[in-house]
């Protein structure tokens, strides 16, 4: 959504948040709930993360200072809209996140009208303040699509979900129109197992705009050195499939995905990804799942709970000898202490070949991350 269109919708709601901030009549009347949440930390990296071929770089960032206010008013009717305020180096970045308006009909059915998610990817989908590392793979911020001004029509029940939407790129409305849709499914499902299942699909119009994927390899205030071939181009079609593994103590998941692009010409270019990543708990403790995600932990002790993370993510940006293929392996330690602080400790060991744009693309990276809820 443009950034015009993104205040006139902001306008429209503030006033039902407003008139449900006051209080709640207690038959049925709005009531409204602020929250958030700020992340901050450290990025160290070499050469690899940064295009001129630093040797060694070291920032401090804001990752997301997050507000948002949560509307419900009578049994079928909410709203949410959310802002952040990024910091990695010099750049500085406000922007509008979640502003949209949701009808909740029966069975759980929802229709949502604004700009939220699109329905695709499981990864994608989970709030930052829950991840479990210091950014989302590469896989999924190379390929799975963001928020973007649209309608959609859903159903969330704790064990099953499908999804559909009509979504104009808030980025890039000029774009054109795409079509997103994701369904999951936990055909086990118990306190202490949980086996998830899921797949979706994007068709996107591109309207002979350039198309490339650009990606920082999983640090946040790095350059983007991992990218695909650069031109224009008339659509994509966008595929993924997930799954997860929990048990007691330790979750697994993983996600495929692959992006077919068909050029100005009427070529079509194939670029792929996925990643796999476990993380195990060291104390009495389990991440919840529910209606398609992993939610994120809430330390039974009062000590708090310690995980230990690992992933491994990988791209294949290149066709026809043009582009990148890069992996990143992370290793990490997770501290929760209650429910609203995090501090995430990562090392990551990244790999290029193709085209790259430091000369000698070599040296790992640290990030550190503390967040804390509100």
């Amino acid at each position: 959504m443009n950034e015009q269109a993104g205040k006139l919708l902001a306008f429209a709601l503030l006033p039902m948040i407003g008139s449900g901030a006051l209080a709640s009549d207690g038959d049925g009347g709005a009531q409204a709930e602020v929250s958030g949440y700020i992340a901050a930390g450290v990025d160290h990296y070499g050469a690899f993360h940064d295009e001129d071929g630093e040797e060694s770089t070291t920032r401090g960032v804001l990752r997301n200072a997050k507000l948002q206010v949560e509307l419900a008013w009578g049994d079928a009717w909410e709203a949410e809209i959310d802002g952040g305020y990024e910091i990695e180096g010099d750049n500085k970045d406000a922007e509008l996140g979640d502003a949209y308006v949701q009808y909740n009909g029966p069975d759980r059915l929802a229709v949502r009208l604004g700009q939220f998610k699109e329905p695709f990817g499981m990864e994608r989908l989970t709030s930052y303040s829950s991840l479990s590392t210091g950014e989302r793979s590469m896989a999924t911020s190379a390929f799975a699509p963001g928020r973007s001004l649209g309608v959609m029509v859903g159903q969330y029940r704790k064990s099953s979900t499908w999804a559909l939407g009509l979504f104009s790129d808030e980025r890039k409305p000029e774009d054109g129109s795409a079509v997103t849709a994701r369904v999951s499914r936990a055909p086990v499902r118990s306190e202490d197992q949980v086996l998830h299942l899921g797949a979706a699909a994007s068709w996107r119009q591109h309207r002979e705009e350039e198309f490339q994927i650009k990606d920082e390899a999983e640090v946040f205030s790095a350059d983007n050195v991992v990218r695909s071939p650069r031109f224009e181009a008339r659509e994509s079609r966008l595929a993924g499939v997930e799954a997860g593994w929990q048990f007691h103590r330790l979750t697994v998941t993983a996600e495929v995905m692959a992006q077919e692009v068909r050029r100005k010409g009427g070529e079509w270019w194939r670029f792929t990804g996925g990643y796999v990543q476990a993380g195990l708990l060291l104390t009495d403790d389990q991440r919840p799942y529910e209606r398609g995600e992993f939610k994120r932990i809430k330390p039974k002790s009062n000590g708090g709970a310690l995980e230990l993370v690992a992933r491994y993510s990988a791209v294949d940006l290149r066709d026809r000898s043009i582009g990148a293929e890069a992996s990143v392996t992370t290793v990490g330690l997770n501290y929760y202490l209650g429910k609203d602080i995090q501090v995430r400790l990562n090392y990551l060991m990244p790999e290029i070949s193709g085209n790259r744009l430091s000369p000698d693309p070599g040296g790992n990276a640290a990030t550190l991350r503390l967040v804390y809820r509100f």
